[in-house]
């Protein structure tokens, strides 16, 4: 029997399902859900997982390496400036997808947007004098 429960237990109960499971699709998630009792539509998990900052990997859903809020992030292994409005963000392999939206979505005063590849990215900043603030940023946020 499937019960209607409030958006922040579905929430919790989908990220509960992303961190110990390795789901590759909606439907997946929704029938994880429906294991544990929880009512579901694919549009209902799809905003969750907008809300909740999770992100594909390799196919499978994880929680971001890195988190726009000050926690610990994921790991740069160097950090460089290109001409006047790029800073060039280098990392292990896989993470430089969850950095650059970390970035992105942070709205870090003078970032323009970001490009990214599986281990380095590259942020657009409006001037000079933004790069270095923003590549303090950064660092902050690796932790």
């Amino acid at each position: 029997m499937r019960i209607k429960v409030s958006k922040k237990d579905r929430q919790a109960a989908l990220g509960e399902i992303i961190r110990t499971k390795r789901i590759g699709n909606q439907y997946g998630l929704r029938r994880e859900l429906g294991r544990l009792g929880i009512e579901s539509t694919q549009s209902s998990i799809s905003r969750d997982l907008i809300e909740l900052n999770i992100t594909k990997l390799r196919g499978v859903y994880k929680f971001p390496v890195a988190s726009v809020d000050g926690a610990k992030a994921g790991v740069v292994l160097d950090v460089d400036t290109a001409g006047d409005h790029l800073v060039v963000v280098k990392t292990p392999p896989g993470h430089a997808s969850m950095l650059a939206l970390a970035v992105d979505r942070g709205k870090i005063p003078g970032v323009v947007g970001t490009v990214a590849g599986d281990d380095t990215f590259f942020v657009a900043v409006r001037s000079a004098a933004d790069q270095r603030p923003v590549i303090k940023h950064i660092l902050r946020l690796t932790g």
